[in-house]
C-alpha cells in the first residue's frame, strides 16, 4: 500500500471518529469503558499483593513460616526488582501515543495487563512468574485512560471525572478480598491462581470492547486531520517551523544535572526532595500488607474471616479518603493538607500494624490501612507534582519535576531492598514490627521537615516564581 493510500484510509477513519464524537450517547459509553479500564488497572496493580504468601508457598514449595519461606520471599522480592527496570523505557513507550494516537495504546495496555496476569497464573516456575510480573509492571503505570478523560471531557468536568473514576477504581480493589475469600484454600497453595481469573477475563473483554466502542480522542483527531488535509508545501513549512521551534527549545532546555543542581541549591526544593525521599522510602509497607496480615493470623491475633474483612474493607476507605483528600487540598492549601495526609498515613500504619500483633476489630484495621495508603499516595502526588511545580521557575519546571521523580525511585529502591533483607533476617512473622519501626520514624521526620522547611505554594503565579537563594 502506497503512502497516499495509507493516508487516505487514515483520513477516512479519523473523519468517522470526528463525526462520532458528537453522537448523543458516545461520551457516556466512553466514560463507562474508561472506568472499567481504570478498574482493570487497579486490580492488576494489586492482585499479586493479596496472595503473596500463597504464591511463594506454591512456587517455591515451602512451608509458612520457615527459614526456607523467608529466603524464598526475599529471593522473589529481589528478582522482581528487575521489573522496575522497565520504567527506564516507559517514557519512550508513552511518547508513541503522541505519534500513533491514544486508542491503540489504550487497547494494548489493557490487553497487556491481561497477558501479564495470564503469564503469572500459568507459571509453574519462578522465572516465568517473574516474566508475568515484568509485563504487568510495564503496562500498569501508563494510565492512558486518564489522558482520554483529560482530552475528551469538558474542561469544567475534567478534574471531577478523573477523581470519580479513580475513586471507583480504588474501591473496586475490594473485589480482590472477596475473591481471596471465595477462591483461595490455604491448604492448597496453588489456589492463589483463581484470584487472577476474573481480572484477566475483564482485561481481555474490555480491551476488545474498546476496539469497537472507543474512538480516538478529539485532540489527537483534530491535530492529525489538520496534517492529513494539508498540502505537501504546508507540511514542509510546518515541519520547518517545528524544527526551528525544537532548536529554540533545545537552547532553553535544562539538563538533568542542572535540575539536580537547582534542587540541591534552592532551600524550598531541597526540603521537598528530602520529604519526597523519606516518604517514598516509607511506602515499603504498602507491598507487604498481606504478609503482615498473614503474620497476624499465624500469631493467633486474627482469623481468616477477619483477614478477608480487612482485604475487602480497606479499598473502600482508600477510595473515599482519596476523594476527600482532593477537597482538603483545595480548601486548606498544599502545606496544611500535606501534613494532614501524612498524619493519616502514619497513624493509619501504626493502628494497622498494632492489629497485626494484638487483637483488633478487622473493620478498624481496614479503616486504618485504607486511610494510611490514601494519605500516603495523595501526599506523594502532591509532593512530586503540585508543590514541586509551584516552587520551580517555568523554564526548568519539567526537568525538575522529572528529576524529583528520580529521587522518588531511589526511595522505592531502598525500601524494596530493606523489605527483602529484613524478611530474611527477622522472619516474615515479625514484619508488622520491623516495617513499622523503620517507616513510622521516617514519616515523622518527613512531616517535621514539611512543617518547618517547606513554604505554602497555593495560589502562586506559575509564570513568576520567586526563587529563594
Amino acid at each position: 500500500m502506497t503512502k497516499i493510500e495509507k493516508e487516505k484510509r487514515e483520513l477516512e477513519r479519523l473523519e468517522k471518529a470526528e463525526a462520532f464524537h458528537n453522537h448523543q450517547h458516545y461520551f457516556a459509553i466512553l466514560i463507562v469503558v474508561l472506568s472499567i479500564v481504570y478498574i482493570v488497572d487497579e486490580l492488576s496493580s494489586s492482585v499479586r499483593g493479596v496472595v503473596e504468601v500463597q504464591t511463594i508457598r506454591d512456587l517455591f514449595n515451602v512451608v509458612y513460616p520457615s527459614v526456607e519461606y523467608d529466603k524464598a520471599s526475599a529471593t522473589l522480592g529481589f528478582a522482581t526488582i528487575i521489573g522496575y527496570l522497565s520504567y527506564l523505557i516507559s517514557p519512550f513507550y508513552k511518547s508513541l501515543a503522541d505519534r500513533f494516537g491514544r486508542k491503540p495504546f489504550l487497547i494494548i495496555n489493557t490487553i497487556g495487563m491481561g497477558v501479564g496476569m495470564l503469564v503469572c497464573i500459568i507459571s509453574k516456575s519462578v522465572p516465568l512468574f517473574i516474566l508475568g510480573t515484568v509485563i504487568l509492571t510495564f503496562f500498569t503505570p501508563n494510565d492512558v485512560q486518564v489522558i482520554y478523560i483529560m482530552e475528551c471531557a469538558p474542561k469544567e468536568h475534567r478534574a471531577k471525572l478523573c477523581s470519580i473514576t479513580k475513586g471507583l477504581a480504588l474501591i473496586s480493589v475490594s473485589l480482590l478480598g472477596l475473591f481471596v475469600k471465595l477462591f483461595v484454600n490455604d491448604e492448597v497453595p496453588s489456589t492463589w491462581r483463581n484470584v487472577f481469573i476474573i481480572p484477566i477475563i475483564l482485561a481481555f473483554l474490555i480491551g476488545i470492547a474498546a476496539i469497537y466502542f472507543v474512538r480516538e480522542t478529539p485532540v489527537f483527531t483534530q491535530r492529525r486531520l489538520q496534517y492529513l488535509r494539508s498540502s505537501e508545501e504546508e507540511r514542509n513549512a510546518s515541519a520547518e517551523a517545528e524544527r526551528l521551534n525544537q532548536e529554540a527549545e533545545k537552547e532553553k532546555s535544562v539538563s538533568v544535572l542542572d535540575a539536580f543542581k537547582f534542587i540541591i541549591s534552592n532551600p524550598q526544593t531541597r526540603a521537598i526532595a528530602l520529604v519526597a525521599l523519606l516518604m517514598m522510602f516509607s511506602t515499603g509497607y504498602t507491598g507487604k500488607y498481606q504478609p503482615m496480615l498473614e503474620a497476624g493470623k499465624y500469631n493467633g491475633v486474627m482469623s481468616s474471616d477477619a483477614m478477608h474483612t480487612v482485604l475487602m474493607f480497606y479499598p473502600l476507605i482508600n477510595g473515599i479518603f482519596t476523594i476527600i483528600g482532593g477537597f482538603i487540598t483545595d480548601a486548606l492549601g498544599r502545606k496544611k493538607s500535606a501534613l494532614i495526609l501524612g498524619l493519616w498515613a502514619s497513624v493509619g500504619l501504626a493502628i494497622f500494624a498494632y492489629g497485626c500483633i494484638r487483637p483488633l476489630n478487622p473493620y478498624i484495621m481496614g479503616l486504618a490501612y485504607g486511610i494510611s495508603i490514601a494519605g500516603l499516595w495523595s501526599i506523594s502526588d502532591m509532593i512530586f507534582f503540585v508543590i514541586t511545580s509551584e516552587s520551580t521557575p517555568t523554564e526548568m519546571r519539567a526537568s525538575v519535576v522529572g528529576s524529583m521523580q528520580l529521587v522518588g525511585m531511589v526511595g522505592v529502591g531502598f525500601n524494596m531492598v530493606y523489605n527483602n533483607v529484613v524478611t530474611m533476617l527477622a522472619g516474615s512473622t515479625n514484619l508488622p514490627i520491623v516495617l513499622t519501626v523503620a517507616y513510622l520514624p521516617l514519616m515523622a521526620i518527613a512531616l517535621i521537615i514539611m512543617m518547618l522547611k517547606v513554604k505554602e505554594t497555593k495560589g502562586v503565579d506559575l509564570d513568576n516564581i520567586q526563587v529563594d537563594k
